[in-house]
């Protein structure tokens, strides 16, 4: 994709003829311009000079085509018919003075290409090296985790260490990873920005291909309740990605709703389904349907955040006592002796205790 969008080779720059042009235009422009505040004294010398003037521009037009033929660079050469139609005398020399930056700075300055194709480098990752992002980025235990690092290099770090999380976050895109590439979009460093703003591009465009193509999926064969439930299981996670504006995260939600509720309704027995079609009432406040779906599978669910969410749903509705049954009814899992985060424990332990006292 990325060599179909940029050239395969630089023009070839044609110093030699661009230079010898240049100062030709310069010395024509230089007696042009004398000619014109009438220094020789020739009959009709303004007009001549005028005329002069126009006619050294026309010939630089004209010559940029027939370099652009010959595979030659056609930026410095532009830039001399610009600046000579406008600055006279002045135009070449400016050019030049743009050319000899040009000379200078190109010999260790890296080009446009070369550091594009260096934000997202299509290579093929040896095992070990893919092992080790795994590892880093924390895929192997918790990405909310490695969420917090990238934030606080995104924060702190050097804009070559920034550039390295951005890489990383968009070929190994979680939604927990959001903030970091939030704090890269307003990062004072400019190539920070616009690497930034190319991953989530790219985060976005691989989010509408594969929705695009779960569409069309689901077009074919309206009835395969499989392909229903991964495209309403996509735009969830698209919704959940943290990328989206206000209204477009709200109507790619309805589109997810809509979906889970289909495929509810063609396979009602299907428990995971329901699991995610609950987790998405409660995040849209739809709370007390969320507990109406999830109660359901509270007896037999091996996991623990359906647990936890049902217990949110119940705690918004006002259910209390609904909620201290649920601590004694599923003890292995939110009793005083599970093993819970820090961040349940003492939730948890709450309820557990008005439990024991009721």
């Amino acid at each position: 994709m990325t060599d179909a969008l940029l050239p395969n080779e630089a023009p070839r720059l044609g110093s030699a003829e661009f230079v010898a042009v240049a100062l030709l235009a310069q010395g024509a422009e230089a007696g042009v311009t004398l000619l014109t505040l009438g220094v020789w004294p020739v009959p009709g010398a303004a007009y001549g000079g005028i005329a002069g003037h126009l006619g050294l521009t026309v010939l630089l037009a004209l010559w940029l085509p027939w370099r652009r033929r010959r595979g030659l660079d056609v930026r410095l050469p532009g830039l001399l018919a610009v600046t000579t139609l406008f600055l006279g005398p002045m135009g070449p020399a400016a050019t030049l003075g743009c050319a000899l930056l040009f000379a200078v700075f190109s010999r260790y300055a890296m080009g446009f290409q070369d550091w594009y194709l260096s934000l997202f480098p299509e290579s093929q990752i040896e095992p070990a090296q893919e092992l080790y992002e795994l590892i880093v980025s924390g895929r192997e235990q918790a990405h909310l985790a490695a969420a917090e690092s990238f934030t606080d290099v995104m924060a702190v770090g050097t804009p070559q260490q920034k550039q390295a999380v951005i890489a990383l976050v968009a070929r190994h895109f979680r939604p927990a990873f959001t903030p970091a590439l939030k704090l890269g979009l307003s990062d004072a460093d400019p190539s920070v920005r616009v690497q930034a703003a190319t991953a989530t591009a790219r985060v976005e465009h691989e989010f509408n291909e594969r929705w695009q193509s779960l569409d069309k999926a689901v077009a074919s064969n309206p009835q395969d309740v499989t392909t229903r439930v991964a495209l309403a299981r996509h735009l969830d996670d698209y919704a959940f990605c943290g990328l989206l504006d206000a209204n477009r995260e709200a109507e790619v939600r309805q589109k997810a709703l809509d979906g889970y509720r289909a495929c509810v309704a063609m396979a009602p027995d299907d428990d995971e389904i329901r699991h995610d079609f609950g987790r998405l009432l409660l995040r849209l406040d739809l709370v007390e349907e969320a507990a109406d779906t999830l109660e359901s599978l509270v007896a037999s669910a091996s996991d623990r955040r359906l647990l936890v969410w049902y217990a949110e749903s119940l705690f918004r509705l006002g259910r209390f006592a609904d909620l201290r049954a649920l601590c004694a009814r599923r003890p292995e899992i939110l009793g005083p002796d599970a093993e819970l985060p820090d961040t349940l424990r003492g939730v948890i332990g709450l309820w557990n205790g008005l439990a024991e006292a009721a």
